[in-house]
This record gives C-alpha cells, sequence and structure tokens, in this order.
C-alpha cells in the first residue's frame, strides 16, 4: 500500500485546515467504534488521500475504502444529480471543479489495480429519481442503479475525469446518510464506547465514555493536521493512521483495568517489593500496565499470542522442575524471561525489558488464557505455595 504515501502533487489544504472538520474528524472516530466491535485488524486515517481511508490490516493491507464526508445544513437531501454533475461555476484558473463523484472516483482510478471501496459520508438524506417518484435513501449502492442511469452516471465521472467511460465501475460505491449528529457527537459516540464495553467487546472499564470519545477525536485531530511528508506506508502509519492498537489504548488511558487484571498485577508488585527486589525495576514494570492491558485487548496481535505461547511453554517444565529460581517470585520471573528469549528471541527483540517482565509475571500467575487474551477466570491471586 504504498500508494497511500504522500506525493508532491498531493492536496494538503484539508490538513491544514482540519481544525474545522469537526463532523469529518467525529466520523473517524464513529467508524474506529464501529471497528472495535469486530476482531479485524484496522486503521483509519485522516487526510491520506482522501477525507478518511479505512485500511483493512496496519501492517498488510489488502483494500482501502476512501470516504469523502460532506453536511448540508441548507435542505433535507442532495439531489443525486448534484453528487455527479460537474459545478458550473469556473475556478480561478477557468477550468471546472470536479464533482462530488468525480472526485471520489480519482482515488479508484489512481489505485487502479489495487482493491478499493468509495464511500459518500453525508448527515442527510439522497434523493433519487425513479420511475414512480423521487425517494429519500440512507444507504444506497450505485451498482443498484438501473443501467440507464448507470450509463449516466459514467458518462458524467468520464467527462470530467476525461477517461473512457468503459472503464467506469459503480461498484463498491456506497452513499451513506450517517446517524451522527452535527451536534454532541461526543454523547452519541460515548453511547456507542458504553454499549461496547456493556458486551464486553473489550477487557477493560470504560467509566467515563464521552470523556474516551472526546480522547479519540483528539487524536485523530492530531492525526488529520500533520502535515509532514510521508513518504513511505510506515510514515504513514506513524503520523496520520489510528490503529486498532492505538485506539484501544487511547481508551485505556482513561478506563479502568477489570478487577481481575488490576487484583493481579497489584498482588505481583506488592510481593517483589515484599521481597525487596530492585526498586527501579519494580517501578518500570508498574509502568508497563496500560501497555500490557492494551495487547491484552488486541485479539488481532499475533506477536503478542506468540510472545505469550512462549511463556507458558516455558513456564510448565519450571514448574515441575521447582528449583531455587521458583521459590521467590523476582528470581522466578527472571529465569521464565531468560528461558522465553532463549527459546525465541526474535519474537521479544522489539520489546522492552520491564514488558516482558510484567508479562512474564502475568504468565506465573495464570493471569492470561491466551486463546482470547483475556484474565483467565481462574487467575490465582495468591501465589501457590
Amino acid at each position: 500500500m504504498e500508494l497511500l504515501a504522500d506525493k508532491p502533487e498531493d492536496d494538503k489544504a484539508g490538513q491544514v485546515a482540519a481544525q474545522g472538520f469537526t463532523y469529518q474528524e467525529w466520523y473517524a472516530v464513529l467508524l474506529i467504534a464501529e471497528l472495535l466491535e469486530k476482531e479485524d485488524d484496522f486503521a483509519v486515517g485522516m487526510e491520506v488521500k482522501e477525507d478518511i481511508a479505512v485500511l483493512d490490516s496496519a501492517t498488510a493491507p489488502t483494500t482501502v475504502e476512501f470516504c469523502q464526508v460532506k453536511t448540508n445544513e441548507q435542505v433535507i437531501a442532495w439531489t443525486f444529480e448534484e453528487l455527479h454533475k460537474a459545478p458550473s461555476r469556473r475556478l480561478k484558473d477557468g477550468t471546472f471543479p470536479l464533482s462530488i463523484l468525480a472526485k471520489l472516483y480519482k482515488r479508484r482510478h489512481q489505485f487502479a489495480g489495487a482493491p478499493t471501496k468509495l464511500r459518500f459520508v453525508t448527515n442527510t438524506a439522497i434523493k433519487l429519481k425513479e420511475t414512480t417518484g423521487s425517494v429519500n435513501l440512507h444507504e444506497y449502492r450505485l451498482e443498484s442503479l438501473a443501467e440507464t442511469a448507470k450509463k449516466t452516471v459514467a458518462a458524467a465521472l468520464a467527462r470530467q475525469l476525461e477517461l473512457d467511460a468503459g472503464t467506469i465501475t459503480l461498484d463498491e460505491i456506497r452513499l451513506h446518510r450517517s446517524d451522527l449528529p452535527l451536534g454532541q457527537q461526543h454523547l452519541f459516540i460515548s453511547g456507542k464506547l458504553s454499549d461496547l464495553a456493556h458486551r464486553r467487546k473489550f477487557e477493560f472499564k470504560v467509566s467515563q465514555p464521552a470523556i474516551a470519545a472526546t480522547m479519540l477525536a483528539s487524536e485523530m485531530r492530531k492525526r488529520g493536521s500533520n502535515t509532514g511528508f510521508a513518504s513511505t506506508f510506515e510514515e504513514l502509519k506513524t503520523r496520520r493512521l489510528m490503529t486498532r492498537g492505538d485506539a484501544l489504548q487511547t481508551l485505556i488511558l482513561v478506563s479502568e483495568p477489570p478487577p481481575g487484571i488490576d487484583d493481579i498485577f497489584k498482588d505481583v508488585l506488592s510481593r517483589l517489593d515484599a521481597e525487596d527486589y530492585d526498586f527501579a525495576m519494580v517501578d518500570d514494570i508498574r509502568m508497563q500496565k496500560v501497555a500490557l492491558l492494551s495487547a491484552m485487548s488486541d485479539r488481532t496481535n499475533m506477536l503478542f499470542k506468540r510472545q505469550v505461547t512462549t511463556l507458558v511453554d516455558c513456564y510448565k517444565p519450571l514448574k515441575v522442575e521447582r528449583g531455587p529460581d521458583t521459590k521467590k517470585l523476582g528470581s522466578f520471573m527472571e529465569r521464565l524471561t531468560a528461558e522465553a528469549l532463549k527459546k525465541n528471541e526474535q519474537d521479544f527483540a522489539a520489546m522492552e525489558m520491564p514488558f516482558i517482565h510484567a508479562l512474564s509475571l502475568m504468565v506465573i500467575r495464570n493471569g492470561i488464557d491466551i486463546n482470547v487474551f483475556t484474565v483467565a477466570t481462574n487467575s490465582q491471586l495468591k501465589g501457590e505455595e
């Protein structure tokens, strides 16, 4: 997906003016909330070729959906003609601006050969003329148009983009009226987040959903306003994309871990303190709680699952062995970490030692279910005697 990287000719006006696109930012947050309901990986970007870009993976995307977001406070509905016909007023350079759908379709042309989906998002309905009269639509796919209408739209797009009408494909193009209101969007999205937490889609309690929603919006604004040039996909991901992991970590900062994790984590730290274990190391481990909870909540994180699996595989023989290293929690943690690094160093290469120690402690205390990355129901809060 290097096609998503910046090009010198890309329009950066949206990034500079991001302060005014509040509805666009909130819609991006709404998309993130909807994507968090599923267990698939994703990344959502602001001002990545289009208002919003949704990728099916943060590491190896194969599909991108470009969303153009426009509010309309003047009328009850857009007419379908308004979306595909070129405006009659010329620009200062004498050319005509592209219609809404032509501008959106331009992305598909630029990404020829790569799977793309297109979505026009608005706060009002779209009025479509049919043989029996006009109908206001909230959701419509252009592939459902009558053949005559398809040819009309294809011809309009081809004329504006200077393409062959026969190359225009209208599949995977959606017209979508969002339920997101024009005001008080944080309350609307906080309801979504509360519902997700209630249905245990998160492994933590979202105690302040309105603040959590606002923090997500703030993070999206920061990304959308980033004018730094991203010449590669990795640079783009760092600067202007919010991944599943990013979203979860943002939510965790204003949330509460479930009692099981919190109790286990506090218990192991108290045990290390009681053993007079190195104070600086205990403090470093304590600082890993947010990162640990974020990794445990991201069920698409296969690297984390491999790390936990390695630790569990190393823990079992050490537990049976019951050697001198297992008599104290601190030495047990160090031995388990060492055995895991010896067995599978490559999977831990990018991790800081305090994080690995924290993970080792959770494995020793049976605090992780490696199948779903949740607190194990039989978590032991007391050490084995």
